[in-house]
This record gives C-alpha cells, sequence and structure tokens, in this order.
C-alpha cells in the first residue's frame, strides 16, 4: 500500500470513528461491545464504504447504482466468510 494510500484510509478510518461516536450517542447505545454496539459499528463502515462507492462512480463518470453496490457488497462478504471458513 503506497503512503498515499495508507493516509487516505487513515483519514477514512478517523471520520468513520467520529460517525461511530456520534451513531452511538444518537441510538444511546452505552455499551460499545454490546450487540447493538456492534450494529452500529458495522452501519457506520457499510455508510462509509457505499460513500466512497459513490465518489469513485461519479469521479469515474459512472451512474450510481445502489442496487449494484449493494450485491457487490454481498458477493464480497459471501467471498470473505468462504475464506474464513478454509483458515
Amino acid at each position: 500500500m503506497s503512503n498515499l494510500h495508507r493516509r487516505a484510509m487513515e483519514a477514512v478510518l478517523q471520520a468513520a470513528q467520529h460517525d461511530i461516536v456520534g451513531t452511538l450517542r444518537e441510538r444511546e447505545i452505552t455499551d460499545r461491545h454490546s450487540e447493538d454496539g456492534d450494529e452500529a459499528v458495522l452501519d457506520v463502515a457499510i455508510l462509509h464504504a457505499y460513500r466512497v462507492f459513490v465518489r469513485i462512480c461519479e469521479e469515474q463518470g459512472l451512474d450510481v447504482d445502489a442496487q449494484l453496490f449493494a450485491e457487490l457488497a454481498g458477493e464480497l462478504a459471501d467471498e470473505m466468510a468462504q475464506d474464513n471458513d478454509y483458515d
């Protein structure tokens, strides 16, 4: 990973951390490690991934297709789950 990619990833992670704190407060979740806390973190991660997808599509002149994002994310999740099953 290039230095530029590392810096970009750190910026995304910092933004996500900020959003996680806000989401936990908004949902009045006091235990970050509870099931509700886990769900809040996953919701923020998915939202950030979608925002990146939208920006990439816009930058490349592509139509933003939320259904395509959902399908690709689901396929990736399935592949990763299978990979983890083989480890």
